[in-house]
């Protein structure tokens, strides 16, 4: 009991003897212990409702248990023989993208993380069904933004030296994850999985209905991120082609994890979401640690249909977004008729202004960057004739960064924790409370 009548009473004893707290006046001490007081309030109502005791988040794990898919073909199961699981060395690339991260712990993709076009091309549609056209899309930006243009090639988490990589904010990478920290809140530690964020996820999962990660219940998930994001994060930046990115991920959750296709007898349960993101739950603590990222041990089927770039990008802004739209990326939904071809046409125009900050060089350079990457598009099908994009809307010389060099702009990125921003670690719990400030003295 002395302990806990000891910490009460620092607040007071910290008003009275203001260098107990770093400051040098009362009215400072005071001013101090209201903002800590504001922001411990925050936390809770963060939480409150959606996760309570440790108890209550066991029951919604425990509550997810057990669905089965009802319709699989039997040559979608993954992993295929030959195919086998191994956690990743220390010195292997890891980042943001939980699906890669699974595709090469598998050796569907280079076992290191230093990949390829084609083999990441093949390996999503054959561990994921991904459409070649939307993998195209993806992968496109990502090596023009992050990548070797020569190689085609990219690391999945951070690149020799810390430099490129999926890991790179604000190219291919965004705020607004689904189950991972924004940048600057996370003290550069954008790419391991944040349990508080899971826990709100498995909360959602628990309270609907379906008892699984549905479109509507990643809906949810979106809106409450966005919303903590745009409420704390000064230095959210959200680019046209990294916020497709980061709002298509909501929907990969049930299109690609799912067990089974998603809509026609598949399950997006519990058991392969968290399998397949690297979240382990811990029933004493009530948090979740991050693990490499496998294939659910009991058995699990890839969708058996192609998920394409149309489907997902309708899905993306019309279903998920809409929750809470922090931007609007394309003008068109301000009228209702969000159209997939012209937002395709977006992120054909998109490339041409993310290229002078991939290459950051001379003319030349810039310009066999975009007709490299526009070169892959048409042999995708997505020229301009398909999009019905007016030629004239190709600028390369148009600079869609407003503030690229101001704080928290691309060539400008906020503040970080340098053991934060390399390639992932694996066995340990982050981020069991939200972020609201960063404290970027200490590593999360």
């Amino acid at each position: 009991m002395k302990t806990s009548f000891l910490l009460l009473g620092l607040p007071i004893l910290g008003w009275a003897y203001p260098g107990m707290l770093g400051v040098s006046s009362r009215e400072e001490a005071l001013e101090f212990l209201k903002e800590k007081r504001e922001a411990e309030l925050e936390e809770r109502q963060l939480l409150s409702g959606l996760i309570g005791s440790v108890a209550q988040i066991v029951s919604d794990v425990s509550g997810l248990l057990g669905s089965v898919a009802s319709a699989v073909n039997p040559d979608n199961k993954r992993p295929e023989p030959g195919y086998v699981f191994q956690a990743p060395k220390s010195s292997d690339s890891r980042g943001p993208c939980p699906g890669l991260n699974l595709l090469a712990n598998y050796g569907y993709l280079p076992r290191d993380g230093h990949v390829t076009f084609d083999q990441v091309i093949e390996a999503t549609a054959r561990g994921f069904n991904m459409g070649a056209d939307l993998a195209t899309v993806l992968l496109v930006f990502t090596i023009l933004a992050d990548g070797d243009i020569p190689t085609q090639s990219f690391y999945l988490g951070s690149g020799p030296g810390g430099i490129g990589g999926l890991n790179r904010h604000s190219t291919a990478e965004a705020d607004v994850s689904p189950n991972r920290e924004d940048f600057y809140l996370g003290c550069g530690n954008n790419h391991h999985l944040s349990s508080r964020i899971f826990q709100q996820n498995v909360y959602y999962a628990a309270t609907d209905s379906s008892k699984q990660f549905t479109l509507g219940v990643m809906s949810k998930q979106w809106a409450a991120n966005s919303k903590f994001s745009v409420k704390n994060n000064p230095y959210l930046y959200y680019f046209p082609f990294p916020s497709i990115v980061a709002t298509a991920a909501y929907n990969f959750y049930p299109q690609f994890f799912s067990n089974g296709t998603y809509g026609a007898g598949g399950v997006a349960n519990y058991e392969s979401i968290s399998s397949i993101i690297g979240a382990q739950f811990d029933t004493k603590t009530g948090n979740f640690k991050y693990v490499p990222e496998r294939w659910p041990a009991k058995g699990w089927y890839r969708r058996s249909t192609p998920y394409g770039a149309v489907q997902a990008l309708t899905e993306a802004f019309t279903l998920i977004y809409p929750s809470n739209p922090i931007s609007m990326v394309f003008p068109q939904l301000q009228g209702g008729n969000f159209d997939a071809a012209t937002a395709l046409c977006y992120i054909y125009q998109g490339i041409n202004s993310i290229t002078p900050l991939a290459l950051a060089g001379e003319e030349q350079e810039i310009g066999a960057g975009v007709t490299w990457a526009l070169s892959k598009l048409v042999g995708a099908g997505l020229d301009l004739t398909t999009l019905g994009c007016p030629s004239s809307t190709l600028s390369p010389n148009e600079f869609l960064y407003p503030n690229a060099t101001q704080k928290g702009g691309p060539l400008n990125p906020p503040a970080s924790v340098q053991s934060n921003v390399g390639n992932n670690v694996y066995g340990k719990t982050y981020f069991t409370s939200a972020p609201t400030k960063p404290k970027c003295q200490h590593s999360s």
